[in-house]
Parts: C-alpha cells; sequence; structure tokens
C-alpha cells in the first residue's frame, strides 16, 4: 500500500536531511506517494507566505507529515514567526498531543522513550507585556495545562510503558516549585497508575533527571513530562 506523504524540507540543513530521510525509506521498501511543500523562512522571505490555511486544509488529506527544519537568521526574522505559523499552527490544528521521543543505544544497554505533552504548556502562548518599552516594561509567559491535556499524555505513556518488556514509566517534573502545575500532574498521573498495576512508576524532579540521563540512563524505560521540561 502506498503512502501519502507530504514532506516539508524547510530551511538549511532540514533539506539535507529529509532528502537522507527519502533515501531511507526507499531502501527499506516503504511504498511512498511523495509530495513537496516549500514552507519556511527562506519562502517566507520571498514572499510573506508562512502557512495558509488553504495549505493546511491539503495538508489534512495526507497520511503524515515528514517535516525538516523551520527557521531563520535571528535579527531578520521576526521571532516566533515561523514557529508558531508552522510548527505550532500544525500541532495545534492537527491536535497532536504527543512528541515522541526515543533513546536507542544497544551497546550501552539504552534503551528509553520520553513522551511529551505537545500542545500546551508554554506552548499554549498566554502571557503578554503591559508598558511595553518603558522603564517600568512586564512581561509574562505562562504556562497551561488541563485536566483532559494532562490525562491523556499520562494515560498515552502508560499504554506504551505496558507494552515494552520494561513496563516502567517515569513523571518527570517540578512539583516542589511548580505546585500548581506540578499537582495536576502528579494527581493525574497517580490516578491513572491505579488502572496499570503491571506498571511500576516513580517520579524524579526535572533537574535531577538531566544528571541520571548522563549517568545512569540505563535506569528509564518511559518517562512522561509537561511541554517545558520535555
Amino acid at each position: 500500500m502506498s503512502h501519502r506523504i507530504a514532506v516539508i524540507g524547510g530551511d538549511y540543513i532540514g533539506p539535507e536531511v529529509v532528502a537522507e530521510g527519502l533515501k531511507v525509506m526507499e531502501a527499506a521498501g516503504v511504498d511512498i506517494d511523495a509530495t513537496h511543500f516549500d514552507l519556511g523562512a527562506q519562502r517566507w522571505q520571498r514572499d510573506g507566505e508562512v502557512l495558509s490555511d488553504e495549505t493546511m486544509d491539503e495538508l489534512r488529506g495526507y497520511d503524515a507529515i515528514y517535516l525538516g527544519a523551520v527557521g531563520g537568521v535571528p535579527g531578520e526574522i521576526p521571532g516566533g514567526l515561523i514557529e508558531r505559523g508552522i510548527l505550532l499552527k500544525m500541532r495545534f490544528e492537527f491536535d497532536q498531543y504527543i512528541n515522541l521521543r526515543p533513546f536507542l543505544l544497544t551497546e550501552r544497554g539504552i534503551d528509553f522513550q520520553v513522551i511529551r505533552e505537545n500542545t500546551e504548556g508554554t506552548y499554549a502562548g498566554e502571557g503578554g507585556f503591559l508598558r511595553k518599552g518603558t522603564p517600568h516594561e512586564i512581561a509574562t509567559q505562562g504556562s497551561v495545562n488541563t485536566r483532559h491535556g494532562v490525562e491523556r499524555c499520562i494515560r498515552y505513556a502508560f499504554e506504551l510503558a505496558q507494552g515494552r518488556d520494561r513496563k516502567k514509566l517515569t513523571l518527570v517534573h517540578k512539583t516542589n516549585v511548580l505546585t500548581f502545575a506540578g499537582d495536576l500532574w502528579q494527581r493525574a498521573f497517580d490516578e491513572v497508575a491505579a488502572e496499570y498495576p503491571d506498571v511500576e512508576t516513580g517520579y524524579q524532579h526535572i533537574d535531577a533527571a538531566c544528571i541520571h540521563f548522563v549517568n545512569d540512563p540505563q535506569q528509564y524505560s518511559v518517562i512522561v513530562t509537561d511541554n517545558l521540561f520535555g
């Protein structure tokens, strides 16, 4: 069966990486029907196009989107224009709430996956300016965490952990400082855990986890965390 793939090479190293990835798919015998889309900072610099609603509607018809990297030179592109206009627009409108990042180094016994919530937290864009450009300027940048968004991410992680050889799931957050969002994540985690008695669970603060990633990554099987820490 042929898979219809929308290919977005993007900017700089993006097209190079995507081109090699397409070669890998071909070598693996995957039957793909690829359509290339010219999107990214370089496209915006040419004609002002970021990602139109018409292009979004077209992308909905594909089986998958294969995206390289997008972004421009700082100072030449308004901050966040491409990232929010392409990456976040697709994540929000397609409700891509899971960001799955695998880490596999078999010769060292490292095999774990990080599940990052992908549509809430700091990505929600809550915040703004007060008295911008004055000596008394205030800038706020919030983190939005809903029970629905948190629980579906945690539930996905439990399902993944349950299907692995090592049935272990670690919640990573900063509950001792981010006491509101952290409390929601911990409560949701504990409540969903009751439905998966065969999955070993644990918790680590994000700063401690960063140390363990270097010193003892073999301890992990699946990690679930919020948008900021993922």
